[in-house]
């Protein structure tokens, strides 16, 4: 079953997404696949292709991508036109979109600019599209049901980049790991990448260790450079876990503030941003508060190394002076989304396995209120004719609203 099916990243010899590349194609994920999804975005001038190589004595695969002609400095809206103009399927779209998300909050971050006036140079030319693209193009084909990272080596030194000569881990990369298991290593270089640390940290379900799971295939991602006695290779292992049940447990933080002196526009819209920003849920509750105000009581689950950056959404979106948090366990059910052609257009279905069986089903709410507006007619229409479509009975009203 699918969520048995473990992905141990091994990342003690550091990443970067040609590595990534590598090993997803090493462990068996066809190069011809890979450039098929690339190839469907509207980006040109690159060639993509692979060879075995040996590092340290040990043998790898090398991704190479070989751009052809000088790319622009690109801002995110760029690199969302580009993700969203292609023929990506929804997850990888999603998936890529959410790296660089990741990755412009950063870049932002490390220069104290806003998101909006980054413009990547070396992560927004063509090889980065390529390797964000690619690495979640496998990530999907792999389709495992937890990704577990090991500790990263980041390397030490300095390293040149756009702007100069830079300290490593560069300002970026250094934020990038914030909360997440790093160590210097031995080797005087960058051994961990912007865009590796921005695919690994958004990708990873947990940090550690291999998890007890019987190995089926092991893969090799090879850098560039051969180090003496260090093999430069991200080795990744795909496994069934070792452990009965489907049931995927996750470790998330809850933050959470209470305001009594905002309006509602206020909190919606910074909840907007909270989600934008990476959290995993928002919500929100009215409470009474001292001397019988009326507030809010805001509650946002996220991933441990986001929470930072989420507490600064909180402080600058929002009239709170401080956040509380804690870190809780959740029980997930394993969760895909299927594409279903109703007579209105294509919807997405979220499902909820359950040993492998669904239990839950529901369609996604902007796939739904896009047709709506579009052809004029209620939302729970559309609705409905996504769960026919899907072939699930409607289920019980949400969110304990009454069902017409």
């Amino acid at each position: 079953m699918k969520d048995a099916r473990v992905l141990w990243i091994d990342g003690s010899a550091g990443a970067s997404g040609d590595m990534i590349l590598g090993a997803l194609v090493d462990l068996g994920v066809p190069l011809a696949a890979i450039r098929r999804a690339v190839s469907a975005l509207p980006v040109r001038d690159f060639r993509l292709s692979s060879r075995r190589v040996a590092r340290a004595g040990l043998a790898g695969r090398k991704v190479d991508v070989r751009v052809t002609r000088k790319q622009p400095a690109r801002d995110f809206r760029d690199i969302r036109r580009i993700l969203e103009g292609g023929k990506l399927a929804p997850p990888v779209r999603e998936r890529a979109l959410a790296v660089f998300r990741r990755l412009f909050q950063a870049e932002a971050e490390a220069h104290g600019v806003a998101p909006d006036r980054v413009h990547l140079h070396e992560a927004g030319a063509v090889d980065a599209i390529v390797d964000v693209v690619g690495a979640c193009f496998g990530i999907s084909w792999i389709d495992p049901g937890r990704i577990v990272v090991s500790r990263l080596t980041i390397g030490h030194g300095t390293v040149r980049c756009e702007h100069g000569l830079f300290p490593v881990p560069t300002p970026a990369t250094a934020l990038l790991v914030r909360g997440v298991p790093v160590t210097g290593g031995e080797v005087e270089e960058e051994r961990l990448t912007p865009t590796g640390a921005a695919i690994l940290t958004t990708l990873a379900d947990s940090w550690g260790p291999m998890p007890a799971l019987r190995p089926e295939t092991i893969g090799w991602g090879a850098g560039t450079r051969d180090f003496q006695g260090i093999p430069n290779l991200l080795r990744m292992v795909v496994g069934t876990a070792d452990g009965s049940g489907t049931l995927r447990r996750r470790e998330v933080v809850a933050m959470e503030l209470t305001v009594d002196d905002a309006p509602p526009q206020t909190i919606a819209y910074a909840s907007e941003r909270l989600q934008d920003a990476g959290a995993l849920e928002v919500f929100t509750a009215p409470v009474h508060m001292k001397k019988g105000r009326a507030g809010h009581h805001v509650t946002v689950l996220c991933r441990d190394q986001d929470l930072d950056r989420l507490a600064t959404v909180a402080f600058r979106e929002t009239t709170t002076l401080g956040v509380r948090f804690r870190h809780e366990g959740r029980i997930e059910l394993e969760r895909k989304l299927e594409r279903v052609k109703t007579r209105y257009g294509a919807v997405r279905v979220k499902v909820g396995l359950l040993d492998g069986r669904p239990v839950q089903a529901w369609p996604e709410y902007e796939d739904c209120a896009g047709l709506a507006r579009r052809h004029g007619v209620p939302l729970k229409e559309i609705q409905r004719e996504a769960l026919r479509a899907h072939g699930t009975a409607r289920p019980k009203s949400r969110g304990g609203r009454k069902s017409s």
